[in-house]
């Protein structure tokens, strides 16, 4: 039995605009890679008491502007100046410091001009020949004294950076993007997100999936549809306007019998375990995929692609079913399919409900719980079948999915959940 919970998700998202002002608050958008270090004259543990009221921050604003200071810690605690200022004004700083505050003023292991240039040279990335395809933010904390440095690039592309300016930056791992929704999609990529890719001079439109694990390796992959992209293909963020975005991945393995392929990536956590759900492309709503659920008739579930964007209440209809395409070769075989309906509200017939369109194909098909805030995948979509005739004489549009528990036996996976 699955369990219905819900989970406070973090806000993943930070401006890219190059260097911030020598004193803004650090916006940590990840867990560090790694306990930041200390330096020699950092904060204590008594320092982290109360922090300063509106006007207090006013205050120490205006001594940090008037005095030249590098920045005062986002807690307060710190008001740093720059290396090379003198034990007077230090002292003469001290004493302007509002009295009920428990700010303390500190030298810096830095100059202002020396600050500025790691800024101005992380912002670059000129420190790496592959650093320019990832993003970056920087911001100086006055608590640690040190550049933290934000950025998806992969420990290989951020080790010269490290060793460059030893005891001096702080990398953290992040997730950078200028908007947050399918079509700004950033490593690590999520499921729902819109593709794009090309097979000689003709780009094709799809949807990612979710990622999977490898059982056997550890390995990350991201899913969409099998007759999407040829072996070996450079697939690509797809912006709204469907020119190429960020870097997703390159189809290293394909599975025609269950019309599901894999993208892989170039670092160790280049997909993760949440998807979009937005119902218009401005939308930023996503979800964390929480389990797997298997396709059972009557079940109705959602299914969120990059061109109709996400709807539910389809009701399963028919939970072994099998297709071959015209055109190709790719097939769902040996019942490993299902068919999941329009359903609707014009009672008695429940029909009016959406259809996925063309490049919707490889999106996630699930179920979510009450507070719909974590998915349960049952599948992946894979296109239409319309069945023609009946007293109407009119089509009927049915929607085809690939079996959850197929695509994890047959290429030996786990989706990953969070």
């Amino acid at each position: 039995m699955r369990t219905r919970n819900s989970l406070i998700r973090l806000a993943l998202t930070a401006t890219v605009t190059g260097v911030l002002a020598v004193g803004a608050p650090a916006v940590a958008l990840a867990a560090a890679t790694g306990p930041a270090a200390v330096s020699a004259g950092s904060a204590t543990s008594a320092e982290t008491s109360v922090e300063p009221s509106q006007n207090q921050w006013k205050q120490l604003n205006k001594i940090a502007d008037t005095h030249s200071a590098l920045g005062v810690a986002d807690s307060g605690t710190v008001l740093r100046l720059a290396a090379g200022t003198s034990a007077a004004e230090k002292t003469k700083v001290q004493s302007l410091l509002p009295s009920d505050t428990v700010t303390t003023v500190r030298t810096s292991q830095f100059s202002k001009g020396a600050l500025d240039k790691i800024q101005k040279t992380v912002t670059s990335r000129a420190w790496s020949s592959d650093a320019d395809k990832y993003g970056v933010a920087t911001s100086y904390d006055a608590k640690t004294d040190k550049v933290t440095v934000l950025t998806d690039a992969p420990a290989s592309v951020t080790k010269s950076l490290r060793s460059a300016y030893p005891g001096a930056v702080d990398v953290q791992q992040a997730r950078l993007e200028p908007q947050t929704g399918r079509f700004a999609d950033a490593q690590p990529f999520w499921g729902g997100a819109a593709l794009i890719g090309t097979l000689g001079t003709q780009a094709f439109k799809c949807t990612a999936g979710f990622a999977v694990r490898q059982r056997a390796t550890g390995h990350l992959y991201m899913t969409t549809a099998g007759h999407c992209f040829s072996n070996l293909t450079h697939v690509y963020s797809r912006r709204e306007n469907d020119s190429f975005g960020n870097w997703v991945g390159q189809v290293t393995r394909r599975d025609r019998n269950i019309d599901t392929e894999l993208l892989s990536g170039n670092t160790a956590h280049p997909y993760d375990g949440f998807m979009f759900t937005g119902g218009t492309a401005s939308s930023r709503s996503s979800m964390f995929v929480h389990g797997t659920e298997a396709p059972e008739h009557g079940r109705r579930v959602c299914v969120s692609g990059s061109v109709s964007f996400n709807h539910c209440g389809h009701p399963i209809s028919n939970t072994r079913y099998s297709i071959c395409y015209s055109g190709g070769s790719d097939c769902i075989r040996d019942g490993k399919g299902f068919l999941y309906d329009r359903g609707g509200t014009n009672w008695p017939r429940y029909d009016n409900g959406k259809v996925t369109k063309g490049g919707d194909s490889g999106a996630p098909i699930y179920t979510t719980d009450d507070t719909e805030s974590g998915a349960w995948i049952v599948g992946g979509h894979s296109g239409v079948t319309w069945l023609a005739g009946g007293p109407c004489h009119c089509s009927t549009e049915y929607m085809v999915g690939v079996n959850i528990e197929a695509i994890r036996q047959d290429l030996g996976v786990e989706v990953v959940t969070r």
